[in-house]
């Protein structure tokens, strides 16, 4: 019975794991360039079972016995999000596995949010306000410049005239890691290097490819889940309760 226990509250953990994976995929239906994430699991480890014969301590097998479930991995669905048009001169998006380059504090990282902005300073920046990067690693500043526009290869325009282009990336997404809701980290240098053939779509963005209605659907089924597990812990609680205390008066 304990192990029924151990079963059903590894269960419940698994649950809750999921439970919040899919909130934050669901928190970001809307989020521009967000990629949702899957978990899976794996089965705990069997317990081997062996039918006792006369005084030995191990007899015949008689096969295993699982002992629940657990989380595995989280991954990164690339799965490509809705393309919508917004006219706007500074919406970019971009090609599968391509990615803007961005300041974060002192270290880069990549985003396919393309919904930028210019800031105070004059600045290019993403709509958390992390500096865009040009070829040189350099934030692009186009203060004072009128007619702020973006081309096919990344180029920024002033009056049609390019001051500065885009640094975009083509990546190994198997080597990239969330850092936070929109942006990337590489894993390994190697995993990231400049895109030979740039494919930017101005006055466009790519949104979540998160579903709200599936999402929402999943986080019912997993609650429901999460319940009969609870339930059978309940049960198997109170199985023990009774063991213990009716054995006892025999």
């Amino acid at each position: 019975m304990e192990r029924g226990v151990y079963s059903a509250a590894s269960g419940m953990l698994a649950q809750q794991s999921l439970q919040e994976i899919l909130a934050q995929n669901v928190a970001n239906a809307t989020t521009v360039g967000y990629k949702q994430d899957t978990m899976t699991f794996r089965a705990a480890q069997n317990m081997a079972l062996q039918r006792l014969s006369g005084a030995s301590s191990r007899g015949v097998a008689i096969g295993e016995m699982g002992t629940g479930v657990s989380k595995d991995q989280t991954y990164i669905d690339w799965q490509s999000g809705p393309i919508t048009t917004t006219n706007n001169p500074l919406d970019v998006s971009l090609a599968p596995g391509q990615f803007l380059s961005a300041q974060v504090g002192t270290r880069v990282l990549y985003t396919r949010a393309g919904n930028l902005q210019i800031d105070g300073t004059g600045n290019l920046v993403t709509s958390n306000g992390r500096n865009i990067l040009d070829t040189q690693g350099r934030a692009i500043n186009v203060k004072g410049r009128l007619n702020i526009t973006i081309d096919g290869r990344g180029n920024v325009l002033s009056n049609q005239q390019p001051i500065a282009r885009i640094q975009v990336i083509q990546a190994d997404t198997t080597q990239l890691e969330k850092e936070g809701d929109t942006f990337y980290r590489a894993t390994r240098a190697n995993g990231v290097q400049a895109a030979a053939n740039p494919q930017v779509r101005p006055g466009s963005l790519e949104q979540s490819n998160a579903n709200v209605m599936q999402g929402l659907v999943h986080l019912i089924t997993v609650s429901r889940s999460f319940e009969m597990a609870q339930r059978a812990l309940t049960t198997q609680d109170e199985l023990l309760r009774q063991a213990t205390t009716e054995i006892g008066k025999v």
